[in-house]
């Protein structure tokens, strides 16, 4: 889990500035409703912001519990490019 976790953030974070680029050619952008309720440039970075801050709890619930993986996600980089912050 924690390798695909951090290569679908990774992905997510290389791609995030793309969405908010006016000049994108619509056969590049993801087709409306790709994600229920999830349409604009906006509501996705809000998602992806969510997402991060749901694995960031889960990282801090989990900590000091041996056997969890959430130690193993990255997501510090993602944190910081959404201006988030490592916490």
């Amino acid at each position: 889990m924690p390798k695909f976790v951090n290569s679908l953030v990774e992905l997510i974070t290389a791609s995030i500035d793309i969405i908010n680029t006016p000049d994108v050619h619509p056969s590049q952008r993801a087709p409306a409703g790709l994600l229920e309720g999830v349409q604009t440039p906006e509501m996705i970075t809000r998602h992806f912001r969510n997402t991060l801050l749901h694995i960031q709890a889960k990282k801090a619930a989990a900590e000091g519990t041996p056997g969890t993986r959430w130690d193993d996600v990255d997501i510090v980089g993602a944190l910081l490019k959404m201006g988030l912050g490592a916490r």
